[in-house]
């Protein structure tokens, strides 16, 4: 079944000038038409300008299509009864951490969604543990979070939307403004969410390393999709994410050189495991 689903979605950008005037039009999403199925863990690739997180913020009813339809859960995003269902469905993660927390200790902002939902106190503070546990985060339930790292206080974001129940969670370059040990952090948390605790994710990012666990990878350019298959499948071809203007992981890159130099490496290398295990292959061979 699918948990969010797009139909010919196009979306516009309209620039006008101080008098109110048109002065132009941006398509930055053109015809986008995808599934994506309950439990899946679904990366989005493309350059700066390809429109993954305009695409991304249609996802919870932050846009509304210009053309097309975008269905959460079976609801239409454009049906205005039902934005917050849609937005307690499919919960958003933004690129800053800093713009999401609100509260002055962590435990308060991760139940600040579920008190505005209603949920009873005793549940909210039920779920604040919960969310906290799940991302590793409840020893840090009592501190303020302006004293966190920067991925700890992405995973406070992600406990935040967590405490909602969602049955998806949209990430928007969730570690675009982290260090790397920030990254390997809040990656670590979300294929958790996804691998145990089921729950759908959609990451939006330009960090190639960062998809190598998804099931399904979405390679945008020009506001279309262009590309669309696993890891493995969408990073044997080099040669066209090159003309995208996208990287490919460095053991990926290794492993392409290795084959141009003539030793017969398979493509798709996405591992350092991966590409010992060839190389041990060829040793045995000779």
């Amino acid at each position: 079944m699918s948990i969010v689903e797009t139909k010919k979605l196009a979306y516009e950008y309209i620039r006008r000038d101080a008098e109110g005037n048109v002065e132009g039009i941006t398509r930055a999403v053109d015809d986008v038409t995808m599934n994506i199925h309950q439990g899946e863990f679904v990366a989005i690739l493309g350059a700066n300008g390809s429109g993954k997180s305009t695409l991304a913020k249609h996802l919870n009813a932050i846009f509304y299509p210009t053309e097309g339809s975008v269905f959460v859960d079976g609801k239409d995003t454009k049906d205005e009864s039902k934005l917050w269902d849609i937005r307690r469905t499919a919960g958003m993660v933004f690129q800053n951490p800093d713009n999401q927390i609100i509260g002055q200790v962590v435990e308060e902002d991760v139940g600040f969604g579920p008190e505005n939902m209603g949920v009873p106190t005793k549940e909210i503070w039920e779920r604040v543990e919960e969310s906290l546990r799940i991302i590793d985060m409840l020893p840090f339930r009592k501190m303020s979070p302006m004293k966190l790292s920067g991925g700890q206080k992405q995973r406070v974001s992600i406990a935040g939307v967590l405490a909602m129940h969602p049955k998806c969670i949209i990430l928007d370059e969730p570690t675009a403004m982290l260090d790397p040990l920030g990254r390997k952090e809040v990656i670590r948390a979300v294929t958790a969410l996804n691998q145990v605790e089921k729950i759908t994710i959609i990451l939006i990012t330009h960090y190639m390393e960062e998809v190598i666990g998804a099931d399904r990878v979405i390679v945008m350019d020009k506001g279309q999709i262009v590309m669309s298959g696993t890891p493995k499948e969408v990073f044997s071809q080099i040669e066209l994410l090159k003309e995208l203007r996208l990287d490919v992981p460095d053991v990926t890159m290794l492993a392409y050189k290795l084959r141009q130099s003539g030793l017969p490496i398979p493509r798709g290398i996405l591992t350092q495991e991966e590409l010992i295990s060839e190389i041990e292959k060829l040793k045995v061979a000779k």
